[in-house]
C-alpha cells in the first residue's frame, strides 16, 4: 500500500476544500428532489441536512484521498476537481444573493402600512402538533413561530404579508362575548397592539368568533403568515 503523508499541503488543502464542496453540491441537489411537495420549512431543513451530509462526506473523502494517495495523483486530482468546485462555489453565491433579494422588499413597499404587533397563542389542548405561539412583529419587521419541541423559527416580515394582517386587526371597540376572560377548556388567544396606542386581547370562544368573526380571521392569518411568502426562515 502507498502512503502518502500529504508533503504538498496546498494540494492536500485544495483536494479537500474540493472534495468537499463538490459533495455538499450533489447532497443539496439530492436534498432538492426528495423535498419537492413537502412544506417549505421542512423541505428547507431537509436540504440543509443533505447537503451537510454531503459536505461531511467529502470531508471524510478528502482527507483519505489526500492521506492515502500518491503525492502525483494528489495533485492531479486536486486541480481536476477544482475547477467545477470553483464554478460551483459562485454559482452557489450568485444564487444565495439572488434568493436573498427575493426575500427582501424596497423600504418604500412598507410605507403607509400601519406597525403592529400581533400574536396568537394557541392552546396545546387543541392541536398539539401546531405552533403553540405566533408573533408577526412590524416593529422588527418579523415573524416569529414557537414550534412544539421548543425551537423557534423565524423569518422577515414581507410587506404584503403585514398588509394582509393590518388589514383584519380589530378596532377599539369589543364586543362582550370578546372580553379576555379565564379560558374555560381547551382555548386560543390573540392578542395586538397597533403603534398609536390600540391594544385588545380576545380568548377565540365560539360566542367570540359569532360576535367578533373578524377575530377568527385575524387568528388564522397569524397562524399562516409565516408561509404567506418567501421570508428566509431560520430556525433554533
Amino acid at each position: 500500500m502507498i502512503v502518502n503523508t500529504c508533503a504538498a499541503i496546498p494540494y492536500c488543502l485544495l483536494l479537500i476544500a474540493s472534495t468537499v464542496i463538490v459533495s455538499a453540491a450533489v447532497g443539496g441537489w439530492i436534498g432538492v428532489e426528495s423535498a419537492q411537495n413537502t412544506d417549505a420549512l421542512v423541505g428547507g431543513a431537509m436540504i440543509v441536512m443533505a447537503a451537510l451530509a454531503g459536505a461531511v462526506t467529502g470531508l471524510v473523502a478528502g482527507i483519505l484521498g489526500a492521506w492515502k494517495l500518491p503525492g502525483h495523483i494528489v495533485r492531479r486530482a486536486a486541480w481536476i476537481l477544482a475547477v467545477p468546485a470553483l464554478v460551483l462555489l459562485l454559482v452557489s453565491l450568485r444564487v444565495w444573493w439572488q434568493l436573498d433579494q427575493q426575500t427582501r422588499d424596497p423600504e418604500q413597499a412598507y410605507t403607509g402600512l400601519p406597525v403592529f404587533v400581533a400574536v396568537l397563542e394557541r392552546d396545546p389542548g387543541n392541536d398539539p402538533y401546531l405552533a403553540p405561539r405566533v408573533e408577526i412583529n412590524a416593529v422588527r419587521r418579523e415573524w416569529v413561530s414557537a414550534l412544539p419541541d421548543g425551537r423557534a423559527c423565524r423569518g422577515r416580515l414581507r410587506a404584503d404579508v403585514q398588509r394582509r394582517v393590518a388589514a383584519v386587526l380589530p378596532g377599539i371597540e369589543l364586543p362582550s362575548a370578546c372580553e379576555d376572560a379565564p379560558p374555560r377548556g381547551a382555548l386560543d388567544r390573540v392578542s395586538w397592539q397597533i403603534d398609536g396606542g390600540v391594544s385588545g386581547a380576545v380568548l377565540l370562544t365560539r360566542a367570540c368568533r359569532e360576535a367578533m368573526p373578524r377575530a377568527g380571521q385575524l387568528a388564522r392569518l397569524i397562524g399562516t403568515a409565516p408561509g404567506l411568502a418567501d421570508s428566509k426562515p431560520s430556525c433554533d
